[in-house]
Order: structure tokens, then C-alpha cells, then sequence
């Protein structure tokens, strides 16, 4: 008994002085999706893609893996489909605030 006093005087001194205790991290936010029926829909057969389900016009903008951008055109909502253009790897797309991870074969 007499250590834990001893931990919680030292405690309570501590706090009174002014130093943290612990140190202020921010906390992690998760971010997670709930399906709906107004779900972006991404398909991609060899270089045909294929948008489902956009629920408003927005820009399409396509990266390589090392962040520079290869691609962008303006789409429209509802579904469509692009022709692309681009050597096989991979890359990330995103429209608006969604993005996806996509490998042309």
C-alpha cells in the first residue's frame, strides 16, 4: 500500500507542476464505407472501363504507382465506359473523393 501512495503522490506533484503525463497523440480515425445502392462501381476488362452508378459529373484522374498522373478526363454520372490508353501495370484512380487500385493486363 504504502508504494502505491508513494506513485500517487508522485502523481498528483506531477500534474500539479504542470508536466504531461502522456504525451498527446491523435487519435486514429477509421474511415468506413457502407454499402449502398449509389456505390461507385469500377470495372476494367483489358482497356475498357467501365463506371457504374456515378451520382454526379465529376473528373476522372488516373496515377501510375509512382504518383504522377497519366491520365484525366471529365465523366459523367450514371454509367459509361473509357477507352484507356495506357501501358500495363498499375495504377490508382480517383474520382472525387473515391479512389481504387486498378491493374491493366
Amino acid at each position: 500500500m504504502k508504494h502505491f501512495n508513494t506513485i500517487l503522490l508522485t502523481t498528483l506533484l506531477l500534474l500539479g507542476m504542470g508536466f504531461p503525463l502522456f504525451s498527446q497523440v491523435n487519435p486514429i480515425r477509421s474511415v468506413v464505407e457502407i454499402p449502398t445502392t449509389d456505390t461507385i462501381n469500377i470495372k476494367l476488362s483489358e482497356n475498357r472501363l467501365i463506371i457504374e452508378n456515378l451520382p454526379k459529373d465529376d473528373i476522372l484522374e488516373i496515377y501510375n504507382i509512382m504518383g504522377v498522373k497519366v491520365f484525366t478526363r471529365r465523366v459523367k454520372e450514371g454509367t459509361n465506359e473509357y477507352i484507356l490508353n495506357l501501358p500495363k501495370g498499375f495504377y490508382i484512380l480517383k474520382i472525387g473523393k473515391y479512389t481504387k487500385k486498378i491493374a491493366l493486363n
